[in-house]
């Protein structure tokens, strides 16, 4: 569900280009891939590495691609090639077989790890980084085949950064990390991320609520941080959603992040009118493995464009995004809300900035609570409680 604010600050459907734009992506990307001569290629028994090394949310998005991979090579040795602290992003997948790390960002960290790579004779690299580190990855591996995707056309650059001209995603980031793939003709089994947790992480996790007084599908989990300032909608306006989300529909208020959020959470509570329910202060309290447990065990997730949000998409959690000068078309919200004021002036940016270049951040600001609560109890009413755990 995409919901547009208007200058006026009314919400709407968002029509037009963009929505067909994202239906077009969504349906492509489900297609598969064919080689030249219409079928899988084959591979030698030495194995494939997927190179991603960062960061949450692009970890996260590589998701189909190695479903894909598995589904059409049951019996290949498939490693992740990740630096060590995303590594519980990918290691409890059952598509995975090996996960190489990088640790660090010493120059002797990374000659290790192209040691390893050689040693194990992958056959194949499919490298979805495409930078430089990523590409002497692949040249270290010294593999006989070597795909990457495309991270944007070369127009859509110019059009940002030298023209200053909003940013419309011609296709989802998922479908460009699949098309990596067809060199191989090897076509896509889902287009919707998932994200695994390990029994011991799904144990933590649990363990972790039940500390907090929480019951599983009965929290709601509010993500009010992001990487870039430009992405954070205003700490108040989370702190009525979170109000409304515990006053109207009887939910306790888990706040999450990373342990550099703790403090704007820490802030945040005396803003939160929770009445009865309980509202805690989880930011920075767990690992990336414990951390999708919970974010899999909420009602519903609030946040913003941010890696925490591409986890709780994952993990099969009702979730509402609030988007300002990033472009919620590179992503699939068709069983989830997005909330964006789709000005002319965003989305201005790929990945988001520290301050807004017109001085107004209006793509943010425009954004009432209404239109995100209102989003929320929409999630809440159409999707019913899963057994806890997600996914």
């Amino acid at each position: 569900m995409l919901t547009a604010i208007g200058d006026d600050g009314d919400s709407g459907a968002l029509h037009g280009d963009r929505s067909a734009r994202a239906g077009d992506a969504h349906a492509g990307s489900a297609r598969p891939a064919k080689g030249s001569a219409g079928s899988v290629v084959p591979l030698p028994q030495s194995g494939i590495a997927v190179i991603r090394l960062s960061s949450i949310g692009d970890i996260v998005l590589t998701e189909p691609v190695v479903a894909a991979l598995r589904s059409a090579y049951p019996d290949a040795d498939i490693a992740f090639v990740v630096k060590s602290r995303y590594r519980e992003l990918v290691e409890a997948h059952p598509g995975i077989t090996r996960v190489n790390e990088l640790h660090g960002s010493s120059v002797a960290g990374f000659a290790r790890l192209c040691s390893e790579l050689r040693s194990r004779r992958y056959s194949t690299v499919v490298d979805l980084h495409h930078n430089q580190r990523s590409i002497l990855l692949g040249v270290c591996a010294r593999s006989s085949i070597v795909t990457t995707y495309r991270k944007r056309e070369f127009g859509d650059a110019a059009r940002v950064r030298i023209g200053r001209q909003p940013f419309r995603a011609s296709k989802r980031l998922v479908t460009r990390y699949l098309e990596s793939l067809k060199p191989l003709g090897v076509g896509a089994v889902r287009d919707r991320p998932r994200l695994f947790v390990s029994d011991a992480a799904a144990a933590g996790a649990r363990k972790r609520l039940d500390g907090w007084g929480l019951d599983e599908q009965g929290f709601a989990a509010v993500a009010p941080a992001a990487l870039w300032s430009t992405k954070r909608w205003p700490a108040d306006r989370f702190a009525r959603v979170a109000s409304g989300l515990a006053k109207d529909r009887g939910l306790d208020i888990l706040l999450v992040g990373s342990g550099a959020d703790r403090a704007l959470c820490e802030d945040l509570l005396s803003g939160i009118d929770a009445g009865s329910r309980r509202v805690v202060n989880a930011a920075g309290s767990s690992g990336l493995g414990e951390f999708a447990g919970i974010l899999g065990s909420a009602r519903v997730f609030v946040g913003n464009d941010s890696g925490p949000m591409h986890m709780a998409m994952a993990r099969g959690t009702p979730t509402v995004a609030v988007f300002g000068p990033t472009d919620p078309g590179q992503f699939d919200f068709s069983d989830d809300a997005v909330v964006y004021a789709d000005l002319e002036c965003s989305a201005c940016s790929f990945y988001g900035t520290k301050k807004c270049r017109l001085g107004h951040w209006d793509c943010m600001e425009k954004i009432a609570a209404e239109p995100v609560l209102a989003a929320a109890f929409e999630l809440l009413d159409r999707r019913p409680p899963r057994d806890g755990g997600g996914e």
